[in-house]
Parts: structure tokens; C-alpha cells; sequence
């Protein structure tokens, strides 16, 4: 009878360790993509006034979120981002937190930067990631510019349809 009280607290314990770090509920997510910063030194100001005009313009999606997909967790999310010929490297995770770099061959993927550095942070219903990177262009004012991008995921409770 010792022995069966003594292990109510390692299957309690257990029990609540139903998931593993980085795995997220399967569900209807929204995930809303913004432009947090785009900087063009040595931009002429009229230049610069319309690359200010792309900030806080946001792209918002909704998917369902199946068992396999949320199982496969925050990894699986980072990964989904790549766009063209893009790969993330050096991808850590543990303990609610995120980070590694998008590496894009040619124009970036999308995203107009061939380097961005990702970091992030993530529960079970709510993953957060801000993207930085410099863009390097023979067309822009000064050759370069500087972006930060933010996006945010959430569940929204159960899929519809």
C-alpha cells in the first residue's frame, strides 16, 4: 500500500508532462505577418517616406492545425517559412524560447534578404518570431537596407469546417 501511495505523485508528475517542449495543439491558428522595420540609409527622404509607409502593414492567415502538424511543433512552424530556396539553420528551441537563420540562395526567398536572423517565443497555443536581415541591392540608395518583420500565431480554438 506504501509503495502504490508513493507513486500517485510520479504518475501526477507524468501526466502533466503530456507534452513535449515545442509541441503545439492542433486547431484552427491565425497567424498575422508585419513589417516592423525598414530602413534605407542614405535614402533620399521621398524614398524613405514610402519604405516608411510599409510599416505596420500586416498579412493575416488562417490554417487548421492537424495532430501530426502540432505534434512536429515549433520546428515544423519555423520551417514552414521558407519560402524559394531558403533553409533555416542553427535552429534551437527549449524552454519557450526560439531562434536560428534563414539562409536564402538568390533573390531571398520572398523576403528580400538572403541572411535573417530568427528568434521567437513559443507555448503550446501562441508562437511569436521576429525576423531581421539587411538587403543588399545595386538599386537601392546606399546598396542596402535593414528589415525586421514580426509574426504572431495563435490558436483560435478548434478547426472550422
Amino acid at each position: 500500500m506504501k509503495q502504490l501511495l508513493a507513486t500517485f505523485p510520479l504518475i501526477a508528475l507524468l501526466a502533466a508532462c503530456g507534452q513535449a517542449d515545442g509541441e503545439l495543439n492542433p486547431g484552427n491558428w491565425k497567424s498575422t505577418m508585419a513589417m516592423s522595420k525598414f530602413e534605407i540609409p542614405g535614402a533620399p527622404p521621398e524614398v524613405a517616406e514610402r519604405a516608411k509607409t510599409m510599416l505596420g502593414q500586416s498579412q493575416t492567415t488562417e490554417a487548421c492545425m492537424s495532430e501530426a502538424e502540432a505534434k512536429a511543433g515549433v520546428r515544423s512552424m519555423s520551417n514552414s517559412m521558407q519560402q524559394g530556396d531558403c533553409t533555416m539553420e542553427d535552429f534551437k528551441q527549449g524552454g519557450g524560447t526560439m531562434s536560428g537563420t534563414m539562409v536564402c540562395k538568390g533573390t531571398g526567398g520572398g523576403f528580400g534578404a538572403p541572411k535573417m536572423a530568427m528568434t521567437g517565443t513559443y507555448t503550446a497555443d501562441k508562437v511569436t518570431m521576429l525576423m531581421a536581415g539587411e538587403i543588399t541591392d545595386d538599386k537601392l540608395p546606399g546598396g542596402k537596407a535593414n528589415m525586421e518583420m514580426s509574426l504572431t500565431s495563435e490558436r483560435t480554438g478548434e478547426c472550422k469546417g
